[in-house]
């Protein structure tokens, strides 16, 4: 149902931003990137003897497709090239369109992230899942990055095809509905936890698209359909108590609102794809339990009512409550297990 978007044939190139004191580690970090099949900048492997290293490393900065600012003790408190490193890839960024993954501040130990840097989401490397946060987030730049063309407005959208070299990680619709690009990619989808989800099989998701990144809102419902079926009412809570047919109906809509025919349910594949945003664990955060409290409205927590959107911390790729507060629709009927499912994402 969607126009593919054409995937980028040569590696995603990083520029690593760092103090000379942090050369081990940052050697480090260049190396894992370089067999995950990154392009990484980093100076004594890229500078050739005779070369004018402050016009090399100034124009490696202005032609990445991201920067990673190394932060250590070291890095923040030393004045020097690191600094103005620094602030050369801030110049870059300021330029980039809102939304673009551009310049990732990423903690090699426990620091303080500067003030000027403090706007950027930063990662520690040093926790457990820290490069894994990194490459999520290196996976899903590379994914807006493409050979020529451009999705317009995606509940999901379908691209329009243009000769453009940057994809907007981000889109908003005409009464406001936020949408994230989710890159294309490959997963294993279910769970040996219960029958339904077994088997665990893989899927390759082809074609990128945009999602919500908040489930569909009271005011967004009430702005197409002109009413509000919900138990629990607020403008910023998730409708619910909606059925299938419903949905297809505000889908129908909003299509005709938007004048496209782009908007439509995900398939389950691509929700729990997004959902599960590069991870492997049993939620999007991790295995551990104790932290659902921090990502989810739950039996716990809940006080057996819903919650405005967008309240607890998102996944990897910025999509909120995909745990809790309430269930989603998909376009597939239900299944009672995933034999006969399809490989390539579409609805079953």
């Amino acid at each position: 149902m969607m126009d593919e978007i054409q995937k980028r044939t040569s590696p995603l190139r990083i520029f690593l931003c760092h103090s000379s004191g942090d050369k081990p580690e940052v050697r480090n970090l260049y190396q894992r990137l370089s067999s995950d099949g990154f392009d990484p900048w980093l100076d004594e492997e890229n500078l050739l003897a005779g070369q004018d290293w402050e016009l090399e490393i100034e124009e490696a900065v202005q032609t990445s497709d991201i920067v990673i600012v190394c932060l250590s003790h070291k890095a923040i408190t030393k004045a020097g090239y690191v600094q103005k490193e620094i602030n050369d890839a801030l110049k870059v960024a300021e330029k980039e369109p809102e939304g673009t993954i551009f310049l990732i501040p990423l903690k090699l130990e426990e620091c303080n992230v500067p003030k000027r840097l403090q706007r950027w989401h930063w990662i520690n490397l040093f926790e457990e899942k820290g490069y894994g946060r990194l490459i999520s987030s290196l996976r899903f730049r590379a994914g807006t990055i493409t050979s020529g063309s451009n999705p317009k407005t995606n509940m999901i959208q379908r691209p329009e095809e243009k000769m453009e070299t940057e994809i907007s990680a981000y889109h908003t619709n005409s009464i406001g509905m936020k949408f994230t690009l989710i890159p294309v990619g490959e997963f294993m989808m279910g769970s040996e936890e219960f029958k339904w989800s077994r088997p665990v099989h893989s899927v390759k998701i082809q074609t990128s698209f945009y999602l919500g990144i908040y489930q569909v809102t009271q005011r967004e419902w009430k702005a197409i359909m002109g009413n509000n079926p919900s138990e629990f009412n607020g403008n910023d809570l998730p409708v619910e108590s909606i059925s299938w047919n419903e949905v297809q109906d505000f889908i129908k809509k909003l299509n005709e609102k938007e004048g496209t025919n782009k908007h439509r349910l995900p398939t389950e594949a691509e929700w729990e794809y997004a959902a599960r945003a590069g991870t492997t664990t049993r939620y999007s955060f991790g295995d551990d339990d104790s932290k659902l409290g921090e990502y989810a409205w739950y039996s716990e927590n809940s006080g057996d009512k819903t919650h405005p959107v967008g309240k607890k911390g998102a996944n990897p790729w910025g999509l909120y409550d995909v745990h809790g507060n309430v269930w989603e629709w998909v376009q597939d009927p239900w299944h009672d297990t995933y034999n006969g499912a399809p490989a390539d994402g579409s609805a079953w």
